[in-house]
Order: structure tokens, then C-alpha cells, then sequence
């Protein structure tokens, strides 16, 4: 299925990717691997330094990437997920995922990322006070949790107490935060296509990662980073063994969807014949 974007000649296929006159001219950063190549390989600490101060709403002074091993270099490599891991200057510890099929465990795979880098953090016999913040991001393109925010963002944090009896009514303030060390972020892509017109720095990345044109363009114009990422990931997309990793991936995704239809169909006619059977032995 192609769709053409609104008021220009380029068109959209099935995966994502802008077409025009037939041909790729940019593979969105919604496919891990031009993801990775853009935001989590080394010599890209400023793209993904741009990135993450948009998400997290700071100012960073500096970051490292801790994770080239996963760059791909071969489009028979295993499809790997995406997990681009950095330390910032103040020593927080950050990873961003990019998920795009519905698993059916974002909350409990962000869970366990963010505990993960958590542990990581601290070496035997140093004290506890000595790990380091940790914040877990996934930008997702399906809608999981029942929010209303496009970017939704989650701590561990006390609840209201059930029980009455357990209340002592002499403390005036009470602590909202177990800790304020472990933060996840969660990015919901669909619910970010459905606002009109979002605005802030956060949507200008957002529209560049989904390779809305019109909204890249306008957005490069006033942020200098934006428009030296848009350049990169237009020749990225220029890259015969780019877009052979794209056409890979999204066969990947097409058949895997396939199995899970035809699976779904064969557990439903298993169900109809079941519930038949049943019903002529009553």
C-alpha cells in the first residue's frame, strides 16, 4: 500500500519508507538499524545528545555511547533489538529502544532494562548511595497503555495508603518517590500521529524519526542538529545495503505477521469445532 503525503510528490509504502518517483530517498529511524546507525554508534554523540535532551527535558553537558558492538555490518546478520546505551557527563545512565512490533510486554521488557542498567551501575562492595540515575526510554509505534499523553513518563512512587489505621495524621509532607534513580520513559508513536499539530522540540525529533516530510523541513530550518540528522539519514537511505536491510526487515515483519494470522485463524476454527462437538453431546 503506498500513501502520498500531503501536498508533495513523495509517497509512503507499508514500512514506512518515502518514496519518490518509486524510489527510496529515506528509510525512517523507526527501523532499528538506521536507528542505531543515526543515534547509537560512536561519532554520533551529538544526534543522540540532541535526542535525549528533547526526551528528557535537560540540558547535557556530554554523553558517551556505550554500545558500537551492536552496529550491523551484513544483511544476513541475526535481526537484533535495538538498545542504545549512553552515559551522560553527570553519570546517568540511558537507553533508548526502539520497538515497533507489539510483543505484548513493553511495560515488563522496560522494567527489566532499566533494572538491568540499574545494577550495572555499582560495584561490589561500594555503597548503595553511590549507584548512578537510570532512565529506560522506548519509543514505541502501537499504542499499549491506557494513556492520554503521547509521552508518558513513570517512577517508582509510593501509593495512597488503604488502611486508615495506618496513618499517622502528625506528618505534614509526604515523600511522592521511592527513588528518584530509576525513570522509565515511554513514547507512544501512534497517539503522537493523531495530535494536529504538536509542537516542542521533542515532536520536530519525533516528525524526523517518522520522516514526515513537510514537518523535517520546516523543523531543519530552525534546529541546526534536526537538520544535520535529516542530511545524514537521507544518505544513509541512499545506501544499496541500507535499503537491502530494509526490504530484509520488512519481509521479516510481513511473515512474521503472516504466522501469527494464520496461527490466530487455525486457534479459532479449533475453538469453533470444540464448541460445536460440545453442544451435540448436551
Amino acid at each position: 500500500m503506498i500513501e502520498k503525503t500531503k501536498g508533495t510528490t513523495y509517497e509512503k509504502d507499508q514500512g514506512g519508507a518515502t518514496l519518490y518517483n518509486g524510489k527510496i530517498v529515506r528509510i525512517p529511524a523507526t527501523s532499528d538499524f538506521m536507528f542505531k546507525n543515526l543515534f547509537g554508534v560512536q561519532g554520533k554523540e551529538k544526534n543522540l545528545k540532541g535526542l535525549l535532551q528533547a526526551i528528557l527535558k535537560i540540558e547535557i553537558e556530554s554523553l558517551e555511547i556505550q554500545n558500537p558492538e551492536l552496529q550491523r555490518y551484513h544483511k544476513n546478520d541475526k535481526l537484533g533489538v535495538l538498545d542504545v546505551r549512553a552515559k551522560l557527563s553527570n553519570g546517568t545512565v540511558a537507553s533508548i529502544e526502539m520497538q515497533v512490533q507489539d510483543e505484548n510486554n513493553i511495560g515488563e521488557r522496560t522494567t527489566f532494562y532499566v533494572c538491568r542498567l540499574y545494577i550495572n551501575t555499582i560495584e561490589i562492595g561500594e555503597n548503595y548511595n553511590e549507584t548512578n540515575k537510570t532512565i529506560a526510554i522506548a519509543i514505541i509505534n502501537f499504542s499499549y497503555f491506557n494513556r492520554r499523553e503521547y509521552h508518558s513518563i513513570a517512577h517508582l512512587k509510593f501509593e495512597e495508603c488503604k488502611d486508615k489505621n495506618e496513618i499517622v495524621e502528625d506528618i505534614l509532607k509526604e515523600s511522592e518517590l521511592l527513588t528518584d534513580k530509576l525513570e522509565v520513559h515511554i513514547i507512544d508513536l501512534v497517539k503522537f500521529r493523531k495530535m494536529k499539530e504538536p509542537k516542542g522540540e521533542l515532536a520536530d525529533w519525533l516528525n524526523l524519526i517518522l520522516g514526515n516530510e513537510e514537518e523535517i523541513t520546516v523543523a531543519s530550518e530552525r534546529n541546526e542538529k534536526i537538520a544535520k540528522v535529516n542530511e545524514e539519514n537521507k544518505k544513509l537511505s541512499s545506501s544499496q545495503e541500507m535499503q537491502e536491510l530494509y526490504w530484509l526487515k520488512q519481509k521479516y515483519i510481513y511473515d512474521e505477521n503472516t504466522r501469527i494470522s494464520v496461527a490466530t485463524k487455525k486457534g479459532e476454527e479449533a475453538r469453533t469445532k470444540k464448541g460445536r462437538r460440545n453442544g451435540k453431546r448436551r
